[in-house]
């Protein structure tokens, strides 16, 4: 690690990071993050909240009212779809139960059918007819021979499968296939004659992730905000937040007094200010969910103004 000036081209490094994280950000600010609980394995889908509100929202529904719950993947043709969020296997009576729907909604489509990104199912002649079942493409669909995006009004997709989830997508998709109930392309598990038992089915969950836990100082993407916590000494613990003011020549950053707010205990990693020298210093920083910089300077350039100047700091 290298430590860097501000007499150098290190602050404009630091800014394009700034940037980068800022205008990545304003395409999945108000992403919600689901998780995938399945017998094979799970994986996480980053819906698009901004871009399909309505099949959002529907979506999210059945996933916070536990419908999604206990349900299959009751579809899976090779090189095209896996499809779940309509059928729960019945133990006791050796059948399959269907998932209580809300009304169809209005159809969305805006993004392409690609691989890895998860649409709606409706069906076929009714553009408005999705309710509870979804799909991930395991190839771009988007075109000729499935043309996705242009039948029946074209299928909205609303989410992706993020990180390395498509893995476990692949696994289930490598399953033996069965016809079930007079559903073919059934995929089942470790079947080898009837009847059935649950274990044979892919079963799986669906829950909303939480938010981690922010960072005691990290850069705040949707905002543009540096929010700091800090030991101010005899001063006290304070988180706060500081607008970045200026970057050429130097980093400058503003304190916004309306920000600070009173904190009663210390966190790993807090920075610290020194009222007799004006030097806060950040031992970390955060930037898109991981450490960017570590000890960043700021010196108090203008007390008035309650401007800091960024004096050195470390990349990772």
């Amino acid at each position: 690690m290298n430590r860097s000036n501000l007499t150098s081209m290190s602050p404009v490094k630091f800014c394009l990071a700034l940037a980068a994280s800022f205008l990545l950000s304003v395409q999945s600010a108000s992403a919600t993050t689901v998780r995938v609980i399945t017998s094979l394995g799970d994986f996480s889908i980053e819906l698009f909240d901004d871009v399909t509100p309505v099949t959002v929202t529907n979506f999210l529904n059945y996933v916070n009212s536990g419908r999604f719950n206990g349900t299959l993947i009751h579809r899976s043709v090779s090189g095209f779809i896996i499809q779940g969020g309509s059928f729960s296997f019945n133990a006791t009576n050796n059948s399959l139960d269907s998932v209580t729907t809300d009304s169809p909604i209005q159809n969305e489509f805006g993004v392409s059918n690609t691989r890895g990104t998860v649409a709606m199912a409706k069906i076929g002649g009714d553009p408005n007819s999705a309710s509870s079942g979804w799909f991930v493409n395991l190839a771009d669909n988007s075109g000729s021979p499935a043309s996705l995006d242009t039948q029946n009004g074209g299928f909205t997709v609303f989410g992706r499968v993020i990180g390395d989830g498509m893995t476990v997508v692949d696994s289930i998709a490598a399953l033996p296939r069965f016809t079930v109930s007079d559903l073919t392309d059934f995929p089942l598990i470790n079947f080898v004659s009837s009847p059935l038992v649950t274990d044979n089915f892919v079963n799986i969950a669906i829950l909303v992730e939480e938010e981690p836990t922010p960072a005691p100082n990290y850069f705040d993407e949707a905002s543009g905000l540096l929010r700091v916590t800090v030991d101010a000494g005899t001063s006290g613990l304070a988180s706060m937040a500081f607008s970045i003011t200026a970057t050429d020549p130097s980093v400058v950053v503003q304190l916004d007094l309306s920000s600070v707010e009173v904190l009663t205990e210390t966190v790993d990693k807090i920075a610290t200010f020194d009222a007799a020298t004006g030097r806060l210093v950040l031992p970390e920083l955060v930037i898109s969910g991981a450490a960017a910089f570590r000890n960043l300077s700021f010196i108090l350039s203008d007390a008035e103004q309650l401007l800091f100047t960024l004096e050195s700091f470390e990349a990772i």
